[in-house]
């Protein structure tokens, strides 16, 4: 059985217990664990449970209790090695003949582990003096290199005894030690040489923390700058992601996994207090890490820098998760400074400014229509065939999403952008402040029936702060005021959007709405409104009126539509009306 191991490792760290009981069992999420009714006994009352994280299930009804192979093997009544077959096809690991699982067994874990414990001595040892110096100088303590196993692979001008024979002389085989990546056999039968030399060593853990491959950076100005070692049978670079053991015992519901670029940075990180840092190992960000990451986080955040390639790196990213997105998986971006990276930003400027950057992230919605803008800068003079172009693109992105009801918001979201990027007659910047407020509006308007006074104040703002119409007149439009006369008055403020604000209140009393404006215009609302007021700050009037529009309008609207949904679901018991109320009550509750 630990000849299959890898195999073993492999198969949980892409299959989640929840997708494969999921297709049995209806399963209701609660935090990092599921609930349903036992797939086991019959029971009125769910007291099954399972946890993605820890990769078992429990009944505490029956009593059962296993992982995803005991499941299939109890559900299907098949034998250990036929679960094995089944669940292999399915996360796309390709088992090895009977007869050459012997081969790709423990000796790989064993030839790693000793590679990793020489790494560690050399640091340690005169040939590593540079390489501590150069630690040193990274502001790495002692501490900090113990705990991440940082090693160093010595150059041949050292006079040190190379990898290769080190491992020879420990006994394994020469065959094992050349196909496990870190060797590396020229063409023309020369002597096998190691491929990490003169290098800083990284060593990779899987999901149970075993050493399954390194990544070393040169010392000096040598290229490649960073090295990983080659594809085996228990290492695929993209399907691990760097410190990923050691970074999910560290989530919780308040801190999220952290992806960053490079080995330096999640290290940075994790010693200034940021623990869940990971990062990719010298790629694009892959369908099997993103998956890798959605099982410890819903919505992992991507700290890149704020330069172009920074940009076109989290473009990248969220184009890569459009098909894979559900109301419970997404990401959130953030930048750092052009330049900066976390390592070099966290030790100039300290972790309570890291935080603050990462605590001001953006959702992928605002990510992706930021990266849209920049690679076809549309602009509010363009012709109507360019306009229809960019648009082209942008619902060419978001058909991408395969989850029918994310995509339905998506449409929603990104439609009202376009008509709010030709309307506002500016174009959107490159990297903004995430939304404080969901962007998705309803598609019909709402009476704001429970509370006639919010209807004043958001009219009495407008009328003293009139310029804000730029940004709100959409939101406006979506309000059906319970009187009449405010009613008209909302439709003839929304024809003077083109004209000029100054004369907003001159132009509505010629219009014959003095006595509608006066009853509006009450001094006494100023008293604890003030922002409502003349002459007050108007960026406080603006986020003040937007708080209002979406207490009263939006999230009333959405609480109607889950009740729609919940009535719909209770008569016809539709899978699909389900996801949509999932994902109606998950966008209510991160917009709280």
């Amino acid at each position: 059985m630990s000849d299959l191991a890898p195999y073993i490792e492999q198969i949980r760290s892409r299959l989640k217990v929840s997708e494969i009981i999921g297709k049995d069992v209806r399963l209701t999420r609660k935090g990092n664990e599921f609930s349903g009714l036992c797939p086991f006994h019959q029971e009125k009352t769910p007291s099954f449970t399972l946890n993605d994280v820890k990769g078992f299930y429990h009944c505490f009804g029956c009593g059962e209790h296993g992982d995803i192979f005991k499941y299939v093997m109890q559900r299907s009544g098949v034998e250990f090695m036929d679960a094995l077959q089944h669940l292999a096809q399915l996360a796309g690991v390709i088992l090895p003949e009977k007869k050459a699982i012997s081969s790709d067994g423990k000796v790989y874990y064993d030839i790693l582990k000793a590679a990793c414990e020489w790494f560690e001595e050399n640091l340690k040892r005169s040939p590593g003096e540079g390489a501590r110096e150069y630690l040193e100088r990274r502001g790495f303590t002692q501490k900090t290199v113990e705990e991440f196993r940082l090693g160093f692979a010595p150059d041949k001008h050292q006079n040190q005894s190379s990898l290769y024979k080190v491992l020879l002389e420990k006994g394994f085989e020469r065959e094992k030690i050349l196909s496990s990546g870190l060797i590396i056999q020229p063409e023309d039968d020369r002597e096998p040489y190691d491929r990490f030399r003169g290098r800083v060593t990284f060593p990779i853990q899987d999901l149970k923390g075993n050493v399954i491959a390194f990544g070393g950076r040169v010392l000096g100005n040598g290229q490649p700058k960073y090295l990983n070692s080659s594809d085996t049978s228990i290492f695929h670079k993209g399907r691990i992601l760097y410190n990923f053991a050691q970074a999910q015992r560290h989530v919780t519901p308040d801190q999220s996994l952290i992806v960053v670029e490079g080995y330096f940075d999640v290290i940075a990180l994790h010693q200034g207090g940021f623990k869940t840092a990971v990062a990719p190992l010298g790629t694009a960000v892959t369908e099997e890490q993103l998956e890798l990451l959605w099982r410890r986080s819903q919505q992992p955040l991507f700290c890149f820098d704020g330069d172009l390639a920074g940009l076109r790196a989290s473009f990248r990213s969220a184009k890569k998760a459009l098909p894979l997105l559900t109301s419970e998986k997404t990401l959130r971006f953030c930048y750092l400074p052009k330049g900066e990276d976390p390592d070099s930003y966290i030790k100039a400027h300290g972790k309570e400014a890291l935080a603050a950057i990462l605590n001001s992230s953006s959702s992928l919605s605002e990510s992706l229509w930021n990266s849209l803008m920049m690679d076809h800068q549309p602009s509010p003079e363009s012709t109507p065939e360019a306009k229809a172009a960019f648009k082209k693109n942008v619902l060419a992105s978001v058909s991408e999403i395969s989850n029918a009801d994310v995509r339905h918001f998506y449409f929603e979201d990104f439609n009202e952008r376009l008509r709010k990027l030709w309307y506002k007659n500016k174009t959107a910047s490159f990297v903004g402040a995430p939304s404080k407020k969901p962007t998705t509006m309803p598609t019909q308007g709402r009476v704001l029936k429970k509370n006639i006074h919010s209807q004043k104040i958001l009219l009495a703002t407008l009328l003293n702060h009139p310029t804000l119409l730029d940004d709100v007149a959409e939101q406006l439009a979506l309000v059906e005021f319970d009187k009449e006369s405010w009613e008209q008055l909302k439709q003839h403020i929304l024809q003077s959007v083109d004209s000029s604000h100054s004369s907003l209140k001159e132009e509505l009393h010629l219009k014959g709405f003095g006595s509608i404006l006066e009853e509006i215009l009450d001094k006494k609302i100023y008293s604890q409104y003030p922002f409502a007021q003349e002459g007050a700050d108007t960026k406080v009037a603006l986020e003040r009126w937007q708080e209002i529009w979406h207490r009263e309008v939006w999230q009333e609207s959405i609480k109607k539509d889950i009740k729609n949904s919940s009535d719909s679901m209770k008569a016809s018991f539709d899978e699909q009306e389900w996801q949509k109320m999932k994902a109606l009550k998950s966008s209510l509750t991160h917009s709280s």
